[in-house]
């Protein structure tokens, strides 16, 4: 009697065993889901040259963003869509368009403090939107002063993707 008594209890604890296996393992391959869908980049931003016809603040200016290592922002432009110089920063809403068929989109805000003769050009861009590609896109990067003397500016940040965007 005692034998048969045991077979249900070895059933559960085998099959609570599996379970638990089970949950363990989607936990892990759901974490490192999300973990693909966050990390850092770096990139330039070219905002005068031959390839730019417009350069920020004026109106239509945009910058050319390459070097990524964000794939998706590779070939890049960011459109400087309202741009004013106030006491030395340059602050505007910024729209990326991906150099993607889709034209995927991302809306942020960029701040800019314009070099002196003291001071290197620093600034911040922060996204919270985006479209296509990167829709639930978000982003807040740090931009350096100008390399060599010339409109090109160091990027880095950290980028992530909300996975829980409403779609209306």
């Amino acid at each position: 009697m005692y034998a048969r008594v045991n077979r249900p209890i070895r059933k559960v604890v085998a099959f609570a065993t599996a379970a638990a296996t089970a949950v363990a393992l989607l936990m892990v391959l759901s974490a490192s889901a999300l973990a693909n869908e966050s990390g850092t980049f770096t990139a330039y931003k070219t905002c005068a040259g031959s390839d730019i016809r417009i350069s920020p603040p004026n109106p239509g200016g945009y910058c050319l963003i390459s070097g990524s290592s964000l794939k998706i922002l590779e070939g890049a432009s960011a459109y400087y869509t309202d741009a004013h110089v106030i006491r030395g920063i340059l602050s505007s809403p910024v729209t990326i368009i991906a150099n993607d068929e889709e034209g995927s989109t991302a809306t942020g805000q960029c701040s800019y403090h314009l070099p002196t003769a003291t001071t290197a050009g620093y600034g911040s861009c922060t996204f919270w939107r985006g479209t296509g590609v990167l829709e639930g896109f978000h982003a807040a990067y740090d931009v350096g002063p100008p390399l060599g003397g010339k409109r090109v500016y160091a990027l880095t940040g950290t980028y992530w993707f909300d996975n829980n965007v409403n779609e209306d």
